[in-house]
């Protein structure tokens, strides 16, 4: 079974395979025709843009790696305490926390009761590849891919408490977070992990 970059690859070479077809038909009526317009230009152009393509390439990734290097553990860690402000803001406006892990089996006074979910993908940065790399040489813990996890945890269930508050309910019992690696679909890296989607729900619960 091909894989989607397998699809994509040979998508790209039919295209390119018929435009050069395009090109030398288009080269071979202007001899024909005595057109002084350069042909040749029309046959590189594609091989043109790639040479382009590269050349960017390889200028604007040492830069985004540098980027990240510098602003993304930050990010993390601004991302981290924004959820936890607005977890502490969500908290005040309740008068408590209205995410539980219990059946709710105590009340019986329940009017609704519903499914409240939210999601959300994080995946870290190269230079947090790297240093997960590196680290995994000695082993131990991978200080800067819990960072990531952490930070994602947090935003999922802050955003779980919003869509909870949005959807009108007083309480979100039997909460239960997921998480599942999205790892690409390529035969030359199953085993890297690009990123990882974090799953969290509950069952709302509205009372009387």
């Amino acid at each position: 079974m091909k894989t989607p970059i397998a699809n994509i690859r040979l998508f790209c070479i039919l295209v390119m395979s018929l435009f050069v077809s395009f090109s030398m038909n288009v080269i071979a009526q202007g001899s024909d025709e005595g057109s002084g317009f350069p042909f040749v230009v029309v046959f590189l152009l594609p091989f043109i843009l790639l040479s382009l393509f590269g050349i960017i390439w390889m200028v604007a990734y040492p830069v985004m790696f540098l980027w990240g290097a510098v602003f993304s553990s930050g990010k993390v860690e601004q991302m981290h305490h924004e959820a936890n402000n607005r977890r502490d803001s969500l908290r005040n406006r309740k008068g408590g926390e209205i995410l539980n892990t219990i059946d709710g089996g105590y009340r019986t006074d329940v009017s609704s009761a519903g499914l409240v979910s939210a999601n959300g993908v994080f995946g870290p940065s190269h230079w947090h590849l790297m240093i997960g790399f590196f680290n995994n040489l000695i082993g131990g813990s991978v200080t800067v891919f819990q960072q990531v996890i952490s930070a994602g945890r947090a935003e999922v269930m802050q955003r779980l408490r919003e869509q909870a508050e949005s959807d009108g309910w007083d309480e979100v019992i039997n909460v239960r977070i997921d998480t599942a690696s999205m790892t690409p679909q390529s035969s030359n890296s199953k085993n890297t992990v690009r990123g990882v989607e974090i799953y969290a729900y509950g069952t709302g619960i509205k009372y009387e």
